[in-house]
């Protein structure tokens, strides 16, 4: 009882900084305009969508069209083969997770999950709670392997929410060893289906994963949704429980996953990399901050949770720059985390940023 209460006070909590955060954001958009804000999350996103494709956005007409177009670029951003893969579209990454959990949850008993780092995404255990799947995760490559076998659903992060990425030669031994087992192999690759391209990993489907998942908008100018890629025989039964339940991708969303899966460009992610190697942290470290450089930016790892927020939310209203500590959904991770792959970081300097986070604290 305490737990389900404490649980229900946690998700307030987090409702009332969503608000807060939004309300911010209002509030620069209606003084001072958007180029006074500054989205440093690494999930910026975008929706654009080409003139010719504005007609098609309709409930049938689009996603007759949008459907099959994004299971060619799809299946190429993945590197599947068009005759085992498919790729389709859901209204979020999570959505994608959880529809794949529900189309499975009467032939696996388990879930095991491997993070390069704990904790995992959430909703990951929640969609296992909700079909009462017994659900285990662990950043140690043995207790995985221990626990896989025919009966498994085997998931593996590309890269967790605070851009930590998964040991090449790990992800082949999971892999491999799912194989063998005839696991059901599954590569959550919201961000790492590109963070692992920084660091000449192949992609997911080249590495003989059955199913991967990543988020259009993350890293990419994409929309918030995700795309889901496999084996045919899976997708198709994940698509059709997705479908019963509204958890598509609906044409306007489609349409703008495709224009930016085509337009992606790693050279976008190697300038933000090159840009976090540079940056000098001394300041940081100088004010108290204990900083670690991600592949994109850099993350602040010493602060209570409380800290973070409150650091994020005064970083919003006095200097309009966006993080996920503040804007981000319930559940994601409240590690300060600034990004520099969003078109908004080009227009502030490494000075700005650093300025801002000292003043917040």
């Amino acid at each position: 009882i305490f737990q389900f209460f404490g649980d229900i006070m946690k998700n307030i909590s987090e409702l009332n900084r969503l608000e807060k955060a939004r309300a911010l954001i209002r509030g620069v958009i209606t003084e001072k305009g958007r180029k006074h804000l500054y989205d440093l999350t690494g999930i910026a996103g975008g929706f654009e969508i080409p003139k010719t494709d504005m007609e098609l956005l309709e409930t049938y007409v689009g996603p007759a069209i949008f459907s099959e177009k994004l299971n060619e670029v799809g299946v190429l951003h993945f590197g599947g083969a068009p005759t085992i893969h498919k790729a389709v579209g859901f209204n979020r990454t999570s959505a994608a997770i959880f529809s794949t959990i529900m189309a499975l949850s009467n032939t696996v008993k388990n879930v095991i999950h491997y993070v390069p780092k704990k904790p995992s995404h959430p909703s990951i255990p929640r969609s296992c709670k909700i079909f009462n799947l017994d659900y285990f995760e662990s950043d140690d490559v043995d207790e995985i392997l221990n626990k896989i076998n025919e009966k498994t659903l085997t998931i593996i992060t590309g890269a967790t929410m605070d851009h930590k990425i998964v040991d090449l030669e790990d992800l082949k031994k999971i892999i491999s060893y799912c194989n063998e087992k005839n696991s059901i192999v599954f590569i959550d690759d919201a961000s790492g289906a590109r963070l692992r391209l920084l660091y000449n990993q192949p992609p997911a489907l080249e590495l003989n994963a059955d199913l991967a998942v990543t988020s259009t908008d993350k890293l990419m100018n994409g929309p918030r949704a995700g795309l889901l890629c496999g084996k045919k025989e899976l997708v198709d039964k994940i698509y059709n429980e997705g479908l019963k339940f509204g958890l598509e991708a609906q044409a306007p969303i489609l349409a703008a996953m495709i224009n930016a899966l085509k337009n992606f460009k790693l050279d976008n992610l190697k300038e933000a990399l090159k840009r976090a190697e540079n940056i000098d942290l001394n300041p940081l470290a100088n004010a108290g901050f204990e900083c670690e450089k991600t592949p994109t930016g850099f993350i602040i790892k010493n602060l209570s949770e409380e800290e973070y927020i409150n650091i994020a939310l005064k970083m919003l209203e006095n200097y309009g720059i966006i993080t996920i500590t503040a804007a981000g959904m319930p559940g994601a991770s409240k590690t300060l985390r600034i990004d520099f792959c969003s078109k908004d970081a080009k227009r502030i300097s490494d000075e700005y940023i650093i300025n801002a986070i000292i003043d917040s604290k």
